[in-house]
This record gives C-alpha cells, structure tokens and sequence, in this order.
C-alpha cells in the first residue's frame, strides 16, 4: 500500500473515531465540528467496458463550522447538497451550493469541502468512481 493509501485510510479511522464520540470537546470544552460518513452502495461496474471500477455511494453528515481537509479524488466525483448549504473551495475560487444542488468534480480536481453555518448541519450524497481498492479520496497537502 502507497503512502496516499495510508494517508486516506488513517483518515478515515480519525473520522470514524470522531463521529463514535458524537460532539467531541477539546480539554477546554471548546467545540470540535465532526463528519459522519456511511456508505450507502458500493460495488464493481460491470458489463459497460470499464472493468476494474466500482461505484460509491456515501451519505455524510457534517456539524456546523467543519471544514475538511484539502484533498482530491482518483475518479470523477459528483456531490449532491441534501440539506443545508456546502461551500467548496477550488484553486483561488470558492463556490456555496445550496440544497438540491450539484457539484461536479474532475479525477485530480483539489477541493476542500466545508459547512461555514455557525448551527446548522450539512447533509450530503457523494457518488464516485473509483478503481476497486483503490483509496476513494487523497489528501494533498
């Protein structure tokens, strides 16, 4: 496994981690803003000429004033706003979808996803296509 492979998975433990202790507090009770992901579909895509690909599906929960870190994803990468508002930062543009809204990310595109609402949650669909095994999102730093 790549060092990017590492990056992603040790990430994704810290995620899961977080969102075990729910509303997680620093030793001065300062409030940390947490993600929860839970994937939804995730299988190969078979019998349209690309072999070795599979489909994701992941639903995301987002407290308010989270903001991610800067990443990219290997495969075209499609998010749809379900609730609340995403603010997605680009290169040296910055773009809020709200609810209903879609944003459309190339392979390699480096984003990074935040929900700025000082209360209220961000819901979220990701769907992406990835390579099977393959780390479904890379952080750059």
């Amino acid at each position: 496994m790549g060092k990017a492979g590492r990056v992603v998975r040790v990430s994704r433990l810290l995620l899961l981690i977080i969102g075990i202790a729910g509303c997680a507090a620093t030793a001065n009770d300062e409030y940390v803003p947490t993600a929860h992901e839970r994937v939804l579909y995730q299988a190969p895509i078979a019998g349209i000429g690309v072999e070795g690909k599979e489909v994701k599906i992941t639903h995301f929960l987002v407290s308010a004033g989270y903001v991610g870190d800067k990443h990219m994803h290997p495969g075209p990468t499609f998010v749809y706003v379900l609730k609340g508002e995403l603010t997605v930062k680009h290169a040296d543009e910055t773009k809020t979808l709200k609810m209903g809204e879609v944003y459309a990310m190339e392979a390699g595109q480096v984003v990074t996803g935040m929900n700025l609402a000082p209360s209220d949650e961000l819901e979220i669909l990701v769907f992406q296509i990835e390579g099977v095994g393959e780390p479904a999102m890379i952080i750059v730093e």
